[in-house]
Order: structure tokens, then sequence, then C-alpha cells
């Protein structure tokens, strides 16, 4: 959270038109490019079939377009947690609902011993496709 801004949106854009640094990567490239890169990577190539032939592939960006990840493949290089972090904003995608939800609890639950007032948390208002919200966690 210390380098974005929100509000942030989960969107779908054809791959041509998606471009960001991925996470350890110190040059920008397009979903394409980023999919060739990977193929050879012993954890990320077996994530790429799920968007490599999709006609849009998924991202979440902030409000100033920055893109914070490509899911499931790879995170942005721009939200890189280093030492001097200090706001973490965790985001969780899957296709089960409930499942994404104990990842997200437990996740939280990690991360918010470290936090100054240890086990706080600060919700997050997530509009669904519907226009219903829902605060998590």
């Amino acid at each position: 959270m210390d380098t974005v801004k929100g509000p942030f949106v989960y969107d779908a854009l054809p791959p041509e038109s998606i471009k960001f640094v991925p996470l350890n990567q110190t040059k920008q490239y397009t979903a394409p490019e980023i999919m060739t890169l990977y193929e050879g990577d012993s954890h990320l190539r077996h994530y790429l079939p799920i968007i490599r032939d999709k006609p849009v592939y998924p991202l979440i960006y902030d409000k100033n377009k920055v893109v914070l990840s490509l899911p499931p493949i790879i995170n942005g290089n721009h939200t890189k947690i280093t030492l001097s972090t200090r706001n973490v904003f965790i985001d969780i995608t899957a296709t089960d609902l409930t499942k994404a939800k104990i990842v997200l609890d437990t996740l939280v639950t990690m991360f918010s011993c470290y936090c100054k007032q240890p086990f706080s948390v600060e919700p997050v208002e997530v509009v669904n496709p519907d226009g219903s919200i829902e605060l998590y966690p």
C-alpha cells in the first residue's frame, strides 16, 4: 500500500494491451512476453495454461493504472515487499470463494502479528459484478 493508491480494480484486458514489470524483473513486458519469459520457470510454468489462450487476461491495477498483479501468474515488481514496506495489500484470487476466504484469513492473521498494533487489520470493500458490496476480511 505504500506505493499504490486505491481503489483497486480487478479487470480483464487483451494480452497485448497489458504491460508491466513483473516481480524481480527490471524490464517492462507485455503479457504475451511474460508467457514466454516464464515457460521454463519450474514454479510458474504450471499456471500459464490457465490463461495463455484466452482472449483476455485478468489483472489487478490501482487508481493510477499501476499493475499490481497478473493473476494467477505473477505480481508486479512495483509492489514488491521490502524491508521498508509498512503497509501491505493482500489480494487473493480463486475460483472457489470459500477457499479464497480461508487463504485470505490465514495470510492476514500471519501478517497481522507484525503490525505496529499487533493483530490490527483494515477491511477492504469489494464491489461484486452484480453491484453488491462485501467487506473482507
